[in-house]
C-alpha cells in the first residue's frame, strides 16, 4: 500500500530583509515549509533562503512588497495566490525616532498604512488560503515601548505599535477560526545608529540584563504558530523582562 505524503506547509513571511524576518524564514525552512518571502527590494533577500534545492518539496519564492503601498499589497495577495497557506508573519515595518515636536502628518500616515491598514488588508486578502489550512495562524508585531512601557521621541512608529497590538485581538475574533498572535518585543537587535553608551542605559533597565536576538524571537515564533494550537489574540512581550521596570 503506498502511503502519501503529507502536503508541505507553506508560510509567507512578510519583510524577510528583517533581522527577525530573516531568522524566522531560516527557521521554517529548516523545518521543511515553503516560503512565500516579501520585501520591498526582493534582491536584498538572502540567497541562501531563497535558493530552492530542486530535490526538495521545498518552495522559496519572492513577491515585490511595500505595506504602506495599496496597490502593492493587492498585487502580493495575487501572487502569494489562494493555496493553502498555513502561516502568515508580518515582521518587518519602517523604524525611525521621530519626536512628536518634529512629527509631521505623513509621518503618522505612513506608520498607520505600513503597521496598520497594510497588514490588515493582506491578511483579509489572503483569508481564504488560511482557511484552506489545517490550523492556520497570523504573527505581528507590535513594540514593548508602545504599551507596556511608553517611551518618548518615536510617537509616530510608537503609535502605530499600539494599533497593532490591539489589532491582535480585533483580528483573533473577526478571522476566526484562525489563530492571530502577536509579539511585543524590546530589543532584539540594536538598531545600527545606537551608541554603545545607550545600550549600556537601556540594559540597566532589563532584568535578565542583555538584548535579545532576532533568532530568539524566531523561536518564539515558531513555537506559537506550530504548537499553541488552542491559543489566539494574545499578545506576548519578548524583551528580558523590560516591561517590568
Amino acid at each position: 500500500m503506498t502511503i502519501a505524503e503529507p502536503p508541505t506547509k507553506r508560510i509567507a513571511v512578510i519583510g524577510a530583509t528583517s533581522r527577525v524576518g530573516r531568522a524566522v524564514a531560516s527557521r521554517f525552512l529548516e523545518l521543511g515549509w515553503s516560503l512565500e518571502l516579501t520585501a520591498r527590494n526582493t534582491d536584498r533577500i538572502d540567497p541562501a533562503i531563497r535558493s530552492s534545492d530542486e530535490s526538495s518539496s521545498t518552495v522559496a519564492r519572492c513577491h515585490a512588497l511595500d505595506l504602506a503601498d495599496a496597490d502593492a499589497v493587492d498585487r502580493a495577495i495575487d501572487s502569494i495566490g489562494r493555496a493553502p497557506l498555513d502561516a502568515v508573519v508580518v515582521a518587518g515595518s519602517p523604524f525611525d525616532e521621530t519626536p512628536l515636536a518634529e512629527a509631521t502628518a505623513d509621518d503618522f500616515n505612513l506608520h498607520s498604512a505600513a503597521q496598520i491598514a497594510g497588514p490588515a488588508r493582506l491578511v483579509q486578502g489572503l483569508r481564504p488560503a488560511l482557511n484552506a489550512a489545517a490550523s492556520p495562524a497570523v504573527m505581528l508585531f507590535g513594540d514593548i515601548h508602545a504599551w507596556s512601557r511608553p517611551r518618548a521621541h518615536a510617537t509616530p512608529y510608537l503609535v502605530a505599535k499600539a494599533g497593532v497590538e490591539a489589532m491582535v485581538g480585533l483580528l483573533a475574533v473577526e478571522l476566526a477560526p484562525v489563530r492571530v498572535f502577536g509579539l511585543s518585543p524590546g530589543v532584539v537587535g540594536w538598531p545600527e545608529d545606537w551608541p554603545e553608551s545607550r545600550r549600556k542605559s537601556y540594559l540597566e533597565r532589563v532584568p535578565l540584563g542583555r538584548a535579545g536576538t532576532p533568532e530568539e524571537a524566531a523561536g518564539l515564533v515558531r513555537s506559537l504558530l506550530v504548537d499553541a494550537t488552542y491559543c489566539t489574540g494574545i499578545v506576548i512581550p519578548i524583551d528580558g523582562g523590560r516591561h517590568l521596570r
